[in-house]
């Protein structure tokens, strides 16, 4: 089993930039910045003293406290009891507590699908035969 890494940013810190992650990462502060992660089961947790002012493109999120900007979020996102949103949610997946404000809209998205279901959708056979007096 792999060793999942945590990055933090502790109650007492405050970050200002963009930050790339692909193991785990918790908000116990304050990001000003973007958040990416493209690794399948990558995680992050906003605590309930965590804020973060910019947007967020991560496969699992768990909010308990207070984020200002757009999620995006390709597996799984969580909003709980006492989390305030201001700005849009992209999920697949959502779990909204009781008590949690969204000031935003909610879209839902799809998986994505492969190249190949794609082309197997569009592509139709040609009509075969011959027409009566074609040669």
């Amino acid at each position: 089993m792999a060793k999942k890494e945590i990055t933090l940013i502790a109650n007492d810190a405050e970050l200002a930039g963009d930050i790339t992650f692909a193991s785990q990462f918790v908000v116990n502060g304050l990001l000003r910045g973007s958040t990416i992660a493209d690794t399948a089961g990558a995680a992050m947790t906003i605590s309930p003293n965590g804020r973060v002012i910019g947007d967020i493109r991560v496969p699992k999120v768990v909010i308990h406290g207070k984020v200002k900007g757009t999620v995006y979020c390709s597996e799984h996102l969580e909003i709980a009891e006492g989390a305030v949103i201001q700005g849009d949610l992209h999920y697949r997946v959502l779990q909204m507590h009781m008590g949690a404000s969204v000031q935003g809209r909610l879209v839902h998205t799809e998986p994505e699908k492969s190249a190949n279901d794609a082309v197997a959708k569009t592509e139709e056979p040609a009509p075969v035969g011959i027409t009566r007096g074609q040669i």
